[in-house]
């Protein structure tokens, strides 16, 4: 029996709402809704109309060696468990934590060191990325880095996804021999590039004389005001200081704020998580060491501005607090207890919900997520014209009605 046709405005109210594993199920049905679903104009309305209706997750993965990735999703608004995705990956001795993710795009780096290799990723559909060799990589002795810094995040005015790697050589580690006026005084030196998911292509990036940082976080997904962001402890011949260090990814230039407040070189007795909170650079520091004392949450106002640092909260915790792990887009922090159990604290009610998470070893990445359809069109041939035109007549004998109306409403 023929289904009836409806019009194309429906189709698309209901395709909107589907969540995008059911929706690529879609893209062997006809070659319009092929073509629609694949379309930038429709990965952008669907992503926009996920992110209105709220729902976003908290993505939680483990550092491990296997073939297939699993993420487990929890819901934000619940902390309630819901699934789980997995990306099957052709890639052996797969050690990979995650840099950071956005717009259902999440960047993680496999941290075997003889690979070094970044993925992107979208486990709500099943695929992946992976990005071409290193332009600052190199086999030769003299450009081994005895670290490498990541950073990752969209610019939505050239709707594009980045990824900034930062290398540093360390001429003492080597044991070689050379000039401290060529590498501005110090006993290393760095070198930077960025990924462009439109180009797909590394790029090197010119640093300043003085860009003199010895230790910056190892990977980076907070991206505020378009500038990605990094704890960096800057080093000159005077003093170590602890600064935010930020890149441009319009302007792709790199500078640093000041944290909001004093650094005292004991790092063993605080930690310091950098985030975006409710629109906002956010910057939470914590004491595992001595479990009785608050958490302080500041949040920089007006970006860019020292004096706009303003302590929004003083956590008072009922448990003791070791480490914070993430800031979701609900205003909520994941924390890591004493005894390595994860809880999600809620700032808007002040409250604090156990995830039933054990952390043992400590080698879980936790990540604000929204799924989306970003990559569908990868490794896909370029679309005719007269398909990628879309018919707004869709003959419903290709999609079930009772499918459509099922996953809208459950």
């Amino acid at each position: 029996m023929c289904l009836p046709s409806l019009p194309f405005d429906i189709i698309m109210s209901l395709l909107l709402l589907l969540p995008p594993r059911e929706l690529i199920k879609f893209l062997v049905t006809c070659k319009s809704l092929y073509a629609l679903i694949k379309s930038k104009k429709f990965i952008k309305e669907h992503l926009e109309t996920s992110i209105i209706r709220g729902k976003n997750y908290v993505l939680c993965t483990y550092i491990e060696n296997n073939y297939e990735k699993t993420f487990m999703l929890f819901n934000q608004k619940t902390s309630h468990y819901e699934s789980i995705l997995r990306v099957s990956l052709d890639s052996p001795d797969m050690w990979n934590c995650i840099v950071g993710s956005v717009n259902g795009l999440i960047c993680f780096e496999n941290i075997n060191p003889e690979v070094h290799t970044i993925y992107l990723t979208n486990p709500s559909i099943n695929k992946y990325l992976i990005l071409r060799p290193s332009t600052i990589h190199s086999d030769d002795s003299e450009l081994q880095f005895r670290k490498m810094c990541i950073g990752f995040g969209y610019h939505e005015r050239t709707d594009d996804f980045k990824v900034v790697r930062i290398g540093f050589i360390d001429h003492v580690w080597l044991n070689e021999e050379y000039n401290y006026e060529e590498v501005g005084g110090y006993d290393f030196e760095c070198r930077a590039e960025i990924f462009s998911l439109n180009t797909k292509v590394w790029k090197a990036l010119d640093l300043s004389h003085d860009f003199c940082y010895n230790r910056v976080d190892l990977f980076s997904g907070v991206v505020v005001n378009e500038y990605m962001h990094w704890k960096a402890i800057k080093s000159n011949t005077y003093e170590n200081k602890m600064v935010i260090l930020t890149f441009h990814m319009g302007d792709e230039t790199f500078q640093d704020i000041e944290c909001p407040i004093f650094y005292d070189g004991e790092e063993i007795n605080q930690s310091i998580y950098l985030g975006e909170f409710r629109g906002k650079l956010g910057f939470l520091r914590s004491y595992p060491v001595k479990l009785e004392q608050p958490c302080y949450i500041w949040t920089m106002e007006e970006y860019g501005e020292m004096n706009s640092w303003t302590c929004q909260t003083t956590i008072v915790p009922s448990l003791p607090i070791q480490y914070p792990l993430a800031f979701t887009k609900n205003g909520q922090i994941i924390i890591r207890d004493k005894y390595d159990n994860i809880f999600s604290y809620d700032y808007n009610t002040n409250q604090l919900l156990d995830l039933h998470i054990q952390d043992d070893e400590h080698a879980m990445n936790f990540i604000d997520y929204t799924e989306s359809l970003v990559l569908v069109d990868l490794n896909d041939d370029p679309m005719e014209e007269s398909v990628a035109e879309f018919d707004e007549d869709i003959n419903m004998e290709h999609v079930s009605i009772f499918s459509l109306f099922w996953n809208v409403i459950y």
